[in-house]
């Protein structure tokens, strides 16, 4: 019973849909493996929901839910299942594609679409050319002789191979992307890193900024290139209504690869460069002024710091030095287009062209509490004193309330960069051409079945009788059929017809079943059930 529910395609759809959720968790909730500062403050309440709901979060594995012993279960059960619903569906489709034959049918005037007309050919040269007609339609052909069913036919069938086939096809794409992506998560890496024009950065973990290994990814799977960021351009369409739309976006870099061999590049965001099987590609960028704090005329911080855009046009960043006594923090904005007004007063436009920029400085003293996990562009104030707030312009210099100095000599850009390795994107592509390849046929193939049966006139010739019916889409058929019926009369020399149009869409009162047919509906509002004609390719006659 446990068996027969979990072969059920419903089965895998639920298990998917689940699946899903969960993911949807882990795009939500922090996950351990790749920020566990942020899972710490989760679970000790200093950050998000509470410590409640922290430890039902920690219950269901939601802090590392691609590792969480339900999300493995699941995908073991979602792969049995899905392989137990293709196995036998490929098996049956593939003795059907080989071996299967239309059925023929003893109650041919009792299908869904009738017409008869004369021919001068005798009943077995008619059947001869109904084949060769049909085999150029492309259709399945069986015939019989007047031994098998009173009298001979020939039965056709068409889009079984193509329908079936191709639903087969779109099924079998879940199974090839789930294998992709579940691969791809397990052997993947992701990892963003900020550098500033003129410095670079090594390929091991404890150079990026934030990083995503998949649980397959260690450390030795790094190729160490190196990359310097030679310099990086941008330009906008320089009208501050329009926020200041980016016109240029792009980095040269130097790359020394594992080999020992040097290439340069340059990087914009739809041209990544490959290194070493790795995507670099370029993603954000920001403004790194350079500051020099002095306290007691003694230098205790000099260096780069990259500062990130805010929703104000603000660039903010901070500068953490230890060495004064005590320590001193600056909380920094940097405003790249501040032009003086008349009075002198900075202008702040919001612009983020650096035609005059401007530092905005809040001076901090105290603790600094380094031995804690912080972000290193945003300043704790937590145990600290605000001491003064000041502003300086490139290359000047000004001194706050408590004698400390702050310079700004000089001012650079950063690039952040996104080096990625994702070695099952083949195998995805391969998924997503399957999903198309199966999707059209499986929308818009169809299967019908055409019989033709000829009987020898005792005056000469032969009375054809041709039927048709659809098992889906009736209304294309309806319209293929009265195409057929004329190349028909054409290819057996029909009698001309005399008076009214000979070509029915159903006999009338004699329609009923075909005991090789699924249940259909009548074009003419009569319902039509019979039972389904197994695909395997075993060949029945109707009765």
């Amino acid at each position: 019973m446990a068996w027969r529910w979990l072969t059920r395609m419903k089965t895998a759809l639920i298990i998917l849909a689940v699946l899903g959720v969960q993911t949807l968790l882990a795009t939500v909730v922090p996950q351990e493996p790749n920020v566990p500062a942020t899972v710490a403050d989760w679970r000790s309440g200093v950050a998000g929901p509470g410590t409640a709901v922290s430890q039902v979060i920690d219950v269901f594995g939601g802090y590392d839910v691609y590792g969480s012993p339900l999300f493995l279960a699941l995908l073991l059960l979602l792969f049995t299942s899905l392989t137990a619903c293709l196995v036998p569906r490929i098996r049956a489709f593939w003795r059907s594609a080989r071996h299967g034959r239309p059925p023929l049918s003893r109650n041919i005037t009792r299908q869904e679409h009738v017409a008869t007309f004369a021919s001068p050919l005798a009943a077995d040269e008619v059947h001869a050319r109904t084949r060769t007609l049909l085999a150029r339609r492309r259709h399945r052909l069986r015939s019989a002789d007047a031994d098998d069913l009173g009298d001979g036919q020939v039965a056709a069938e068409k889009g079984i191979v193509s329908r079936e086939g191709g639903s087969l096809l779109f099924h079998l794409s879940f199974y090839v992307l789930l294998v992709g992506i579940v691969l791809g998560q397990l052997t993947g890496f992701l990892g963003q890193v900020g550098v500033v024009e003129g410095s670079g950065f090594t390929d091991t973990s404890q150079a990026y900024w934030s990083t995503q290994p998949g649980r397959w990814w260690g450390y030795d799977d790094h190729t160490d290139f190196q990359l310097e960021l030679d310099e990086f351009r941008v330009d906008w369409v320089r009208d501050v209504r329009f926020g200041g739309t980016p016109s240029l976006f792009e980095a040269d870099v130097t790359v020394t690869e594992a080999d020992g061999d040097v290439r340069t590049d340059t990087i914009s965001p739809n041209v990544p460069m490959v290194v070493d099987g790795q995507k670099i590609h370029l993603l954000d960028w920001g403004y790194a002024p350079r500051i020099v704090v002095s306290d007691g005329g003694r230098v205790v911080w000099d260096g780069t710091t990259t500062a990130r855009v805010t929703d104000d046009g603000s660039f903010r960043t901070a500068v953490k030095a230890p060495g004064a006594d005590p320590d001193v923090g600056l909380a920094v904005a940097l405003y790249p287009w501040a032009p003086p007004g008349e009075d002198g007063t900075p202008q702040i436009t919001g612009a983020p062209w650096a035609d005059d920029p401007l530092l905005v400085v809040a001076a901090y003293r105290g603790d600094l509490r380094l031995d804690q996990v912080q972000d290193v562009n945003r300043l704790d104030t937590t145990g600290l004193d605000l001491v003064d707030t000041a502003f300086v312009r490139l290359g000047g210099e000004v001194e706050l309330a408590d004698g400390t100095t702050v310079a700004f000599p000089e001012l650079s850009r950063w690039a952040g960069l996104q080096v990625s390795r994702r070695p099952t994107v083949g195998l995805l592509l391969a998924g997503a051409a399957l999903l198309l390849a199966g999707l059209v046929p499986a929308l818009y193939a169809y299967r019908r079945r055409v019989w033709v049966r000829a009987v020898d006139d005792p005056a000469g010739g032969s009375m054809v009788t041709v039927a048709g019916r659809a098992f889906q889409r009736p209304d294309a058929f309806t319209g293929e059929f009265e195409d057929l019926v004329p190349l028909l009369r054409q290819e057996l020399d029909a009698v001309p017809e005399d008076g009214p149009d000979d070509h029915e869409d159903a006999a009338p009162d004699d329609r009923g079943t075909d005991d090789a047919a699924v249940a259909v509906t009548s074009p003419k509002g009569g319902d039509a059930s019979a039972p389904t004609t197994p695909t395997s390719g075993e060949e029945k006659v109707t009765t």
